[in-house]
């Protein structure tokens, strides 16, 4: 996101702000991004005569799911849309991030239309999401019969 200030037409802004997202499962990655940036602000900072700051708003720590309900889910994906599905990581912070910390954690994504998410304009089909429940539903029952 690129905020300017004042922002309006035809003025030059006094102030911009930037703010950067990094989002991968990987620690050391996620270090390399954050000191790459700072590199570049630092060299920027000496040749130029606009200034930046770096202000870290938020270094959330990647986190693995737990192996048995990925498991569980993976079954549950194959037996309901055979070849259809497939496991991915995610860089995003979500609930289970933070819960895996203290629990058993997983998560199972549904198709958005399009590939669009984390904006105003995502949605899911009806029968996507009724097969995702249904997966999930499976999973679970699964899960806590083997736990």
């Amino acid at each position: 996101r690129i905020t300017l200030d004042p922002g309006a037409p035809s003025i030059i802004p006094g102030r911009a702000e930037i703010l950067f997202q990094f989002r991968d499962i990987s620690v050391e990655v996620l270090n390399r991004l954050r000191h790459g940036l700072e590199r570049l602000v630092q060299e920027s900072n000496r040749r130029e005569r606009c200034t930046a700051t770096l202000e870290p708003q938020s270094l959330s720590v990647p986190v693995a799911c737990d192996e048995k309900m990925q498991t569980a889910l993976s079954r549950a994906a194959e037996a309901n849309a055979p070849g259809l599905w497939q496991t991915m990581p995610s860089g995003a912070g979500h609930d289970a991030q933070y819960l895996a910390r203290i629990m058993p954690a997983a998560m199972l994504f549904t198709p958005s239309i399009g590939g669009i998410s984390h904006h105003w304009k995502e949605d899911t089909k009806p029968e996507d999401l009724a097969l995702c429940a249904q997966i999930l539903g499976d999973a679970a029952e699964a899960y806590l019969k083997a736990n």
